[in-house]
C-alpha cells in the first residue's frame, strides 16, 4: 500500500516519539493522512473535523468516539489514566477511529502546537541528492543516528521546530522542556551563547548553561543569511568522530525546510497583521476584514490586548525587542485560541499582543486561554504580563472602539489602581478616573495643597497623627469602629480625635472631604516606589 502525500499518523507517531504520543490502537494502519487537531468542546458542532485530530480532556467515553466517527475525525487522544481504556479501543475499533493516549507532561494547548508545527515543517523539498529526509522530524533522527547524540532543529525565535526520537538517547532538562513547551527555557546564558553559533561558520561546542549537557551546534543559513540552528546533545558516550561534518550538512538538509517554513510563517504573519491592523484601525470594509480572518462581521466579539507590566528583569537578559516579544505572545494566543476553536484574529501591534475574539469577555475558556498565555509569556521572556479586555461589541465594526476600550483596561491593570492579571473596560471605570487624575495631578503643588497640607502642618508642629488618622477613617467608609480597631484605639478615643481635626479643618464639608480623600489616596500611591 503507497503511502499518501502529507502528514499521516505515521509520521505523527514517528515523530513526536512514544514519550509523548503512543497508539492504543491504529483499526485503519498508519497511513491514514490527517489533518488539523482541535480540542474537543462539549459544544462544538463538529463542523470542521473531517480527518482532524481531536485532543479530548477530561474522560472520554463510548459516545464520544461514536460522534468523532460520524464526523470523520481520523483519530482521537486522551490523557493517560483519563478512562478504562478497554471499551474505548473496542468501540474506536468499531468505529475506524485512531485511538492515542498521550503522556501526562504534555499540555493539550502543548500537544496542539506540536501537531501543527509538525504540519507547517513536513513535505517535499526539492533537493538534486539522494540524502533528503521528507521533513525535519527525520533530518533530525538521521543527524541523531550519524552523530550519535538527541538532536533539536529550533528557529531564531528558538522555538523547536523537530527533534530526534532515538530510543537509548540521553536527553537533559532543558531538551525535555523544550520539546514540551515548544521553546528553549529562558537562561541568562542563551543570549551571548547562541550569538556564537548564529555568527560560526562551523559547528561549534556551547558548554552553558554549566547545569546541563554539553551540546555541538551549528547555524542553518540559506545565501549567507542565518534561519536557525541545530544542536546535538552530548550523552554518555562521545559523539561521532565526524559529528561536526554530519552537522554540516543535516544544516545545509535543514535550510530549504526552514527556509519554507520561516517564509510561510512571516507570510501568514504579514498578511493577517495587515487585515487585523485594518479592522481595528476601521479601514475597509468590515465584512470583507472579517470573513478573511476568520470572524463573522456582526456577531459579539472582544478585543484583548496583553503587555508587560513594567520593565523586564533585570537578571534576565533575553536581547528581545519590545516587539519581537509582542509578536511571540500575539503567537500564543493565535495558538491558544486556534486550539479551543475560538473564532479569533491575533497578532501584535504598537508593542502589544492583540486578538479580536468572538465570545464574550468572561467565557471561562477565554479567561483559562489570556491565564495560560500570561503564564507562559512571563515564563519565556520574564517580568509580569497582564491582559485588558474591551466591553462585548455587538458588530465589528465597533473593533476600534474595542481597541481604545482593552487599552484602557490594560492600561488600569498595570498602573497603581490595577487588581489582578486581567481587566475589563466595564469594571474599570473608577480606577480609571482615578488613574486620569492622578497622572494630571502626581506633579502638581495642589497634591499636597490644602487641605491636606493643613494635617500635614499640624503633624509635623505638634506631633500628632492626623494624616494617618484620616488614611484609616476614610478606608474604613467613614466607620469610626472599624477605623479605630485598626489604629488599634477605643471608638471613643477616635471620635474624640476626630472632633479636634475640625479645629484644624472643617470635615462636615462634603467637598472638602472629597478632595482631602483624593490627595490622600493619590499622595499614597506617588510615595509607594520610594518605600
Amino acid at each position: 500500500m503507497s503511502i499518501p502525500a502529507g502528514i499521516t499518523l505515521g509520521v505523527l507517531l514517528d515523530s513526536l516519539g512514544a514519550d509523548l504520543v503512543r497508539p492504543l490502537t491504529l483499526p485503519r494502519g498508519r497511513d491514514v493522512p490527517i489533518g488539523s487537531p482541535s480540542i474537543h468542546d462539549p459544544d462544538q458542532t463538529g463542523a470542521g473535523l473531517v480527518d482532524g485530530v481531536l485532543l479530548v480532556p477530561g474522560r472520554p467515553t463510548v459516545k464520544l468516539l461514536d460522534w468523532a466517527a460520524e464526523h470523520r475525525v481520523a483519530a482521537v487522544v486522551l490523557r493517560a489514566g483519563a478512562a478504562e481504556p478497554k471499551p474505548l479501543v473496542a468501540a474506536a475499533v468499531r468505529a475506524g477511529v485512531a485511538l492515542l493516549r498521550c503522556s501526562e507532561e504534555v499540555g493539550w494547548g502543548q500537544l496542539y502546537t506540536l501537531i501543527s508545527t509538525l504540519q507547517a515543517i513536513t513535505g517535499s523539498v526539492s533537493e538534486p541528492e539522494a540524502r533528503c529526509p521528507a521533513d525535519l522530524f527525520a533530518l533530525a533522527n538521521d543527524i541523531a543516528v550519524r552523530a550519535g547524540g538527541a538532536v533539536a532543529i529550533e528557529d531564531l525565535s528558538m522555538r523547536v521546530l523537530a527533534y530526534s526520537t532515538i530510543p537509548g538517547q540521553e536527553v537533559d532538562d532543558m531538551r525535555r522542556d523544550g520539546i514540551l513547551g515548544r521553546r528553549v527555557p529562558d537562561h541568562p546564558a542563551h543570549v551571548e551563547e547562541y550569538t556564537i553559533v548564529l555568527r560560526s561558520e562551523t559547528a561549534v561546542w556551547s558548554y552553558e548553561p554549566r547545569e546541563y549537557r554539553p551540546r555541538l551546534a551549528i547555524a542553518v543559513r540559506d545565501r549567507g543569511e542565518a534561519l536557525g540552528s541545530i544542536w546535538v546533545l552530548l550523552g554518555d558516550q562521545p559523539l561521532a568522530p565526524d559529528a561536526e561534518k554530519v552537522l554540516a550538512e543535516g544544516a545545509r538538509l535543514a535550510a530549504p525546510h526552514l527556509a519554507r517554513f520561516n517564509l510561510a510563517t512571516d507570510n501568514e504573519r504579514r498578511l493577517r497583521a495587515e487585515r487585523l491592523s485594518r479592522l481595528l484601525k476601521g479601514v475597509g470594509s468590515t465584512k470583507e476584514l472579517a470573513d478573511s480572518l476568520g470572524l463573522v462581521a456582526d456577531a459579539p466579539a472582544t478585543v484583548v490586548v496583553v503587555g508587560r507590566a513594567g520593565d523586564p528583569p533585570a537578571d534576565r537578559p533575553r536581547g528581545v525587542s519590545a516587539e519581537s516579544a509582542a509578536a511571540y505572545v500575539g503567537d500564543l494566543l493565535r495558538a491558544g485560541l486556534a486550539a479551543y476553536r475560538l473564532r479569533a484574529a491575533a497578532g501584535s501591534q504598537d508593542a502589544h499582543a492583540v486578538a479580536v475574539v468572538g465570545a464574550a469577555g468572561d467565557t471561562p475558556v477565554l479567561e483559562s486561554i489570556i491565564a495560560t498565555v500570561l503564564a507562559r509569556a512571563g515564563d519565556q521572556l520574564g517580568g509580569e504580563w497582564r491582559a485588558g479586555f474591551s466591553r462585548l461589541l455587538y458588530d465589528l465594526s465597533d473593533a476600534p472602539a474595542g481597541l481604545n476600550q482593552a487599552r484602557q483596561a490594560l492600561d488600569v491593570v498595570c498602573g497603581p489602581f490595577g487588581k489582578g492579571l486581567i481587566g475589563r473596560h466595564e469594571t474599570v471605570a473608577a480606577p480609571l478616573f482615578l488613574l486620569d487624575v492622578f497622572r494630571a495631578m502626581r506633579f502638581l503643588p495642589a497634591l499636597e495643597a490644602e487641605p491636606l497640607s493643613a494635617v500635614l502642618d499640624h503633624d509635623a508642629k505638634y506631633g500628632t497623627d492626623y494624616v494617618r488618622t484620616l488614611r484609616c477613617w476614610m478606608a474604613a467608609n467613614y466607620d469610626v469602629p472599624r477605623a479605630a480597631e485598626a489604629l488599634v484605639l477605643h471608638s471613643n478615643t477616635l471620635r474624640h480625635r476626630l472632633r479636634r481635626l475640625t479645629e484644624v479643618i472643617d470635615l462636615d464639608d462634603p467637598d472638602l472631604r472629597l478632595a482631602l480623600a483624593l490627595q490622600l489616596r493619590l499622595q499614597e500611591i506617588s510615595t509607594k516606589p520610594a518605600e
